[in-house]
């Protein structure tokens, strides 16, 4: 069986794919891989211990396994989401793009240097420090 993060190839409808595992469940006695492409489809394999073969599952028992390993995986799901006062909510991370396309010149753009922020007890030192120091 394959382990967690090695890659292998497979032909899906007589394309060649390279899948990452990321993970393996056992179901009624039979273990399955999932791997994921580079498009981030992830895919159920059955691993035929027998033939040490692996055999690309039709999309509802993908579904059904791949469901499985998330609620395994994940805990509950793979969905995203946050608590707050109020309740739980969901979050919708998201990058900052310029109108150009480039992340960072949109944060170098948009960066505001804030100044620091003394408190009466910091100013008290420094003084303290610069009479001692003579300056």
């Amino acid at each position: 069986m394959y382990a967690v993060g090695e890659t292998f190839y497979y032909e899906i409808f007589d394309e060649e794919y390279e899948l990452h595992v990321v993970g393996d469940i056992i179901l009624s006695g039979k273990e399955y891989i999932i791997a994921e492409d580079f498009e981030g489809e992830k895919r159920a394999f059955l691993f035929d211990e027998n033939e040490e073969d692996i055999v690309l599952l039709e999309d509802d028992d993908a579904i059904e396994v791949i469901e499985h390993w998330e609620e395994e995986y994940f805990g509950t799901s793979s969905d995203i989401g946050d608590w707050d006062e109020d309740g739980y909510y969901d979050r919708e991370d998201s990058v900052a793009i310029s109108d150009d396309g480039d992340e960072e010149s949109y944060i170098s753009e948009n960066y505001i240097e804030e100044e620091p922020v003394y408190d009466e007890y910091e100013e008290d030192v420094d003084s303290f420090i610069t009479g001692l120091m003579g300056k």
